[in-house]
């Protein structure tokens, strides 16, 4: 898998090549946040409606597809259910990025851009998140191009923990 970075801003949305934006949303956050926030006040607040209808519930388990165009620049928002925000921990994160990962094989994704689960909570520490996100896409086979939604600070530390890895692994 290859890893990119673009900051949580809609600017850098619209500067990525990808299919598919996938976020995690949470069961008891009505108006959304993270990522999930932004793009629901570029789709006019559409997201928030089907939360409050109850359309969407954000409860664990949950896959919703929905178009992104022409409003974002991605054919597919693909949300995924992570239960209440205050529950979410490393084994939520888990359950989330493994079925992001069944999802997209799925629907056959090249190229996605992913917010990575809890971000916005700090639920995880960014290291300990990349770990855990590497371990199940080698459990679970290769994706193509994941650009991950960190802010600057964090993409420094996740690439120089990347880069140290591949030099410990070479070293072996």
């Amino acid at each position: 898998m290859e890893l990119r970075f673009i900051a949580p801003e809609l600017r850098q949305l619209d500067t990525v090549g990808a299919e598919v934006l996938a976020c995690a949303v949470f069961s008891d956050q009505l108006p959304p946040r993270g990522m999930v926030g932004l793009v629901d006040w570029r789709m006019a607040a559409r997201l928030s409606r089907y939360l409050d209808a109850g359309d969407i519930t954000g409860e664990v388990g949950e896959v919703v597809l929905i178009p992104g165009k022409p409003r974002i620049p991605f054919e597919k928002l693909l949300l995924f259910g992570a239960g209440a925000s205050q529950q979410f921990d490393e084994e939520a994160y888990l359950d989330v990025i493994g079925r992001m990962l069944k999802s997209l094989a799925s629907l056959k994704v090249r190229m996605a851009v992913v917010e990575r689960p809890g971000r916005w909570l700090s639920a995880l520490e960014p290291m300990r998140a990349m770990e855990l996100l590497l371990r199940t896409c080698s459990d679970q086979g290769e994706q193509d191009v994941w650009t991950l939604i960190e802010a600057p600070d964090e993409q420094k530390l996740i690439t120089q923990h990347l880069a140290e890895e591949r030099r410990r692994k070479r070293m072996r």
